[in-house]
């Protein structure tokens, strides 16, 4: 997808293949959606860091989640990051 946001149709059509991928749950919390309303959709790596709607880069979450995860990494990506970083960064003396 693109690096703008897709037409309504899309976006119901891509909320509908993610319900189906995740479950019908938050992806965060696992918590069940009621309905298929109660599902917002959140970027997992945040648009302003990574400006696409991919799917892979999005997931359903329930308001609270998404509120609370806000603009920021999730934590289990930023473990993936710190414990793949070389200990120390080239060109820097140990």
């Amino acid at each position: 997808m693109s690096r703008t946001r897709p037409n309504s149709r899309r976006v119901r059509d891509m909320r509908q293949r993610l319900l189906c991928r995740d479950g019908r749950r938050c992806f965060y919390c696992r918590t069940p959606f009621t309905s298929d309303t109660d599902a917002t959709l959140d970027h997992y790596i945040p648009y302003s860091l990574w400006r696409t709607w991919w799917a892979r880069n999005l997931v359903l979450a329930c308001t609270d989640c998404n509120s609370g995860k806000g603009d920021r990494l999730p934590w289990p990506l930023v473990w993936v990051l710190l414990a793949t970083a070389p200990a120390c960064p080239a060109g820097v003396p140990a």
